[in-house]
């Protein structure tokens, strides 16, 4: 009896251990045997992270043509290249200043960026010909022997010249558009002249000198009317202002080029006429 109550306690106690020891954890299947559960719920897929698309970038727009600019005395040439905006600075100019020195002496003087904005402007209007420059700076000293103490070349805000394949009563009308400039028109020498001297800040200036080169100043009293009869294909009067005693108009205010001036001398000798057009040589 003891025997048989001792083997049933062990037996009871066994199975209430059984019962309160912890499930051991069953291996799951494996991959390719394993098959989900009808309405089991499948992970949803990873979002997609956004990308910002990356900008093409746009190539900058060509740098605007330069004008070409040879002088006819010295023949060097020279290229006025503004910035991507349009616009000449300082910066754009290197050599500028040595390429409009006084052919006379070869004195170098600070010249016009103004002028030189001008200069592109008017040869962007016909097309970018080349510029063909007769006269830049003036040393003060040659401007008293031509007999322009005045001359806006010595201040180095002036430049005489044509344009290739342009009449120069086309350059001389659309100089005249420009704000702030004095025009000078000289059919017997081959050019056109213009200047960006301060006191052109009043008003514009304009005159004529029909005299050809090595001749004195033959400026004309009346250069509107000269102007008509041009318009109406008439001859030029003989109004002309030989002695050099016209009192400048409104229009053509004192201290031009070689523009009227009211003095006792005999007026300015005209330009010495360009040599010939060489081939462009490149610039030293």
């Amino acid at each position: 009896m003891r025997c048989a109550a001792l083997s049933l306690t062990l037996v009871m106690m066994g199975g209430i251990a059984r019962a309160q020891a912890p499930a051991l954890p069953t291996a799951p299947p494996p991959p390719d045997m394993a098959t989900p559960a009808a309405g089991a719920m499948q992970k949803p897929a990873p979002a997609k992270v956004a990308t910002k698309k990356k900008k093409r970038r746009t190539p900058p727009p060509p740098p605007p043509p330069a004008a070409e600019l040879f002088a006819l005395n010295t023949h060097e040439s020279f290229k006025i290249q503004p910035d991507a905006k349009g616009r000449v600075t300082q910066k754009q100019l290197h050599g500028w200043n040595r390429f409009l020195r006084c052919h006379h002496t070869g004195r170098v003087h600070s010249m016009s960026t103004r002028l030189a904005q001008l200069i592109y402007d008017v040869d962007k209007h016909f097309g970018f010909k080349r510029i063909l420059v007769v006269a830049g700076y003036r040393a003060p000293r040659i401007a008293r022997e031509k007999g322009n103490p005045k001359s806006p070349h010595k201040k180095g805000v002036a430049c005489d010249f044509r344009i290739e394949g342009v009449p120069n009563t086309e350059l001389r009308d659309f100089e005249r558009t420009l704000n702030h400039v004095g025009v000078g028109y000289y059919p017997n020498s081959e050019f056109v002249h213009l200047d960006v001297d301060p006191l052109r800040l009043k008003h514009n200036a304009f005159w004529i000198d029909y005299s050809r080169p090595g001749e004195r100043a033959r400026y004309s009293k009346n250069p509107e009317s000269d102007l008509e009869a041009e318009k109406q294909q008439q001859p030029a009067p003989e109004d002309l202002d030989e002695d050099n005693e016209l009192a400048p108009l409104p229009s053509q205010m004192a201290g031009g080029g070689t523009e009227p001036q009211k003095s006792g001398s005999q007026g300015a000798l005209a330009p010495n006429p360009a040599p010939a057009l060489q081939p462009t040589p490149q610039n030293p």
